[in-house]
């Protein structure tokens, strides 16, 4: 992983920091021992949490304080100030929570506060059983929402994929890159989907709901029952219909083995052409390049990204990647 949060730094908190340091809505990075932490004043409360989001160990003291949470500047990762709980993806558990104690003009920051137990949800109305077709972000953020939030019913995760949920923007950047190790890539390992009490069943294609039998029936002939069910498959790539779409050095980039079998063809490959100009195309762009490739960057707008950031930033955007990358980009409209 090559994205992380600088190291702690700032005062000692254990040491006491000055109250009048810190207005209304202000944040100061500090430390405990070896680990970073946030202290916030809300209004009349001093509130204190680790200070690196839980996703890719993104700086929170350089995030946005908003009443009594804070956003990740890198992914918008969103937590409560007050508990250290995860409120929003792409955060994947929450950060530590910490005791503020105010005396003699100064705050001071000793103790870590303990997550209180979540109970187990009760009642008539809960689905027997919950099944999650789709194996990408959106369905392991459900089954860990589910579990967080008390659910004890079954949990079956669904996915067509040979490989377990993972943050599919990776796929793009530092792996595509050569940067990033395959272990690196899942967004969990096995032991949290068995800790957790939830069945990811991988390869696992579903071929038909049957509403009414309330199941589910899979390639392989079987049949799954549900309480409840949710879809999360999410989008496939759009594909050309042109001629020569279907060759083989044609790839798409959705999955792991997409990016592997696109991986696979670089060897000896001179150059590649990325069509989309929008932010998977340039992301992949910019890895390519590293990996020594010519990239060309095809698309139907004026500039890159013009159609989701208007003209001028198209155009910052365009240069930035003509100079510093030195990709050719293509993109006026036919």
């Amino acid at each position: 992983m090559n994205e992380t949060a600088p190291s702690s730094s700032g005062p000692d908190f254990t040491e006491g920091v000055v109250l009048d340091r810190l207005a209304d809505g202000e944040s100061l990075l500090g430390h405990v021992g070896d680990e970073a932490v946030l202290l916030v004043r809300h209004g009349g409360e001093l509130l204190a949490i680790g200070a690196t989001c839980s996703h890719y160990g993104g700086p929170l003291a350089e995030g946005l304080v908003v009443g009594d949470t804070v956003r990740c500047p890198w992914h918008h990762a969103c937590f409560s100030l007050r508990t250290g709980e995860a409120l929003h993806a792409p955060a994947l558990s929450g950060v530590s929570c910490w005791q503020v104690e105010q005396r003699d003009g100064r705050a001071f920051i000793h103790r870590q506060v303990e997550p209180a137990a979540t109970p187990a949800l009760d009642g008539a109305d809960l689905p027997a059983s919950i099944v999650i077709i789709g194996g990408g972000a959106a369905g392991y953020s459900a089954a860990q929402t589910l579990r967080e939030a008390g659910y004890a019913g079954p949990v079956t995760m669904l996915s067509a994929d040979a490989a377990p949920p993972c943050d599919r923007p990776n796929l793009s950047k530092d792996y595509l890159a050569g940067t990033a190790e395959a272990d690196w890539i899942p967004l969990r390992g096995p032991e949290w989907y068995a800790e957790n009490r939830i069945d990811l069943r991988l390869g696992a294609r579903v071929t038909a709901i049957e509403t009414s039998a309330r199941a589910v029936l899979l390639a392989d002939g079987s049949r799954l029952p549900y309480g409840a069910l949710l879809l999360a498959t999410g989008a496939e790539p759009v594909r050309l219909d042109v001629p020569g779409a279907a060759s083989e050095h044609v790839r798409v980039l959705r999955t792991l083995a997409d990016c592997d079998a696109l991986i696979g063809r670089l060897d000896g490959a001179p150059r590649c052409v990325v069509i989309g100009a929008s932010f998977i195309g340039l992301e992949a762009a910019a890895a390519l390049r590293n990996r020594g490739l010519e990239v060309h960057v095809v698309g139907p707008e004026h500039r890159p990204l013009e159609r989701v950031m208007g003209a001028e930033i198209g155009a910052m955007v365009q240069a930035l990647h003509e100079q510093r990358q030195r990709i050719v980009l293509r993109v006026e409209r036919p």
